[in-house]
């Protein structure tokens, strides 16, 4: 596999989070259905798009998922299954919102697991996030405090997967991960209760299954690729377009505003963002020459 640049890394975060709100958006949007085999039918086309992919690719060097790639595809699973199930608890602005708490936890954990430089701009970006998040979480107090936890657990499971991601060997098999972890998600999710009822999907509900079967293929393995490539602090700060893109759906589809305050927060946390881009191009630029 070419190396890619540092920009190249970051094209493919964008990417794969904007996917990961796409695929959230098009789960959402499905009709009544128990929220566990909502993800399992999910599940199904992604699963069978990765394993189409393994088989038919060209065979080069040996390929492996390893001891890590397992860890990293159960975090993956964990994450992504606890996202999915906050999705139908909660607003997704308010849940992306609270997963901007994500980069901070992640550029800890490198500078703490993987030795990557902590600068002072991090620090400086990291805590006009931690204010902005605290500003825009006041309305979810109204919410479900199931969804909170939710999405608590998959934010947490999500930094642990990032940094693992970091750890994993050039040769381990981006799309082999990707493949378990999807596994896991739908074995799980099919055992979820489903209230004693299952609901069969129309045809909308199956084109919306199929987008956000699409959607987290692309979350799920471009991701992996960035994170290989660029380090951890230059893709968290990417993490908060996820803000906006779930800000913008929520409006248009659901009629979900936040107040003043939130808005506020949510200001504070783009400015995280920005301020936490330009310390760390700042830094590689000094580092260049």
């Amino acid at each position: 596999m070419p190396r890619l640049s540092l920009d190249d890394g970051q094209s493919l975060a964008l990417v794969a989070l904007f996917s990961g709100v796409a695929s959230g958006v098009a789960i959402k949007a499905i009709g009544p259905m128990p929220p566990g085999q909502a993800i399992a039918l999910r599940a199904v086309p992604a699963v069978l798009l990765i394993a189409a992919f393994v088989v038919v690719r060209r065979k080069g060097p040996a390929r492996l998922v390893g001891p890590r790639g397992l860890v990293r595809a159960g975090l993956d699973a964990v994450a992504a299954l606890t996202f999915s199930l906050a999705i139908f608890e909660l607003p997704l602005s308010l849940l992306a919102s609270i997963h901007a708490t994500l980069p901070v936890l992640s550029v800890i954990l490198s500078g703490v697991v993987l030795k990557e430089r902590l600068r002072p701009g991090n620090w400086a970006a990291l805590a006009l996030a931690c204010a902005g998040t605290l500003l825009v979480l006041q309305p979810g107090l109204t919410f479900s405090p199931l969804g909170i936890a939710l999405a608590l657990v998959s934010t947490l499971a999500y930094a642990l997967r990032d940094v693992t991601t970091r750890q994993l060997p050039r040769r381990t098999d981006t799309f082999r991960i990707a493949l378990v972890s999807m596994v896991l998600v739908g074995a799980v999710s099919a055992l979820l209760p489903a209230g004693g009822r299952w609901v069969w999907p129309t045809a909308s509900d199956t084109l919306l299954i199929g987008l956000a079967a699409l959607g987290l293929v692309g979350a799920n393995v471009l991701i992996i690729v960035a994170l290989r490539w660029t380090e951890l602090s230059r893709i968290a700060p990417l993490r908060y377009s996820s803000v906006l893109w779930s800000l913008a759906f929520d409006a248009a589809l659901w009629g979900y505003l936040p107040d003043p305050l939130a808005a506020c927060g949510i200001a504070l946390i783009v400015g995280a963002g920005l301020l936490q881009l330009h310390t760390a191009s700042d830094n590689r630029f000094k580092d260049m020459t």
